[in-house]
């Protein structure tokens, strides 16, 4: 499985694929990056299609050296936040993005939905599954499962219990906006510095 993924989690879409890509197309184009290849996750896990998402990954090509590409040439990942948000506006519904390094431990998500401000949370991987979990009102060991693979997704499950995730223990209320408008507050000054040390890791 890939160190770096990129997945989208769209509500109610119907399996239009070919609307998702003219959206992705669109935003590459402003930023004069070529159109990625976009699929469904086989097989997502249940827990997904009962909270009524659709997963999405959005493949992701090599990552060259900042020497070996023109300097003002963004990432594909860098659009993670400008893709949930058209996503959002054409589709009319709530979409989440999430973008994971595992070898950088890095990770960003972004939550959009129409009429409402998006919120985004980067940082470190499991701080980050746990947010985007939140969002999607799933537990943070699905996602785990999903974009973590092997050794590293029984590592984040096994963190998860360490810090309180008993899994037989009731589901947690969502948390009141305000709270997640708290914790997004919380996490930026952290969030700016994983992002330079992400930087500074793939230069």
């Amino acid at each position: 499985m890939p160190h770096r993924r990129l997945l989208l989690f769209l509500a109610d879409v119907e399996g239009n694929l070919t609307a998702v890509r003219q959206t992705l197309k669109r935003v590459c184009e402003a930023v004069e990056l070529p159109t990625p290849e976009v699929k469904w996750v086989e097989s997502p896990p249940e827990g997904l299609a009962d909270g009524g998402w659709h997963a999405a990954e959005v493949a992701l090509p090599p990552a060259p050296g900042r020497k070996a590409r023109k300097s003002e040439q963004p990432f594909l990942e860098e659009q993670l936040d400008a893709m949930s948000q058209a996503l959002s506006q054409d589709f009319r519904e709530r979409v989440l993005g999430i973008f994971v390094d595992r070898e950088h431990s890095y990770a960003r998500t972004c939550v959009s939905g129409p009429g409402r401000p998006a919120k985004a949370v980067e940082g470190e991987v499991l701080d980050v599954m746990r947010q985007a979990a939140r969002w999607l009102d799933v537990e943070t060991g699905l996602l785990a499962r999903m974009l973590g693979g092997g050794n590293t997704a029984r590592n984040l499950l096994a963190a998860a219990v360490d810090f309180g995730g008993e899994p037989n223990a009731p589901p947690a209320k969502p948390p009141e906006p305000d709270e997640d408008d708290r914790f997004v507050e919380a996490k930026l000054t952290q969030a700016r510095a994983y992002m330079e040390q992400y930087r500074s890791a793939r230069k």
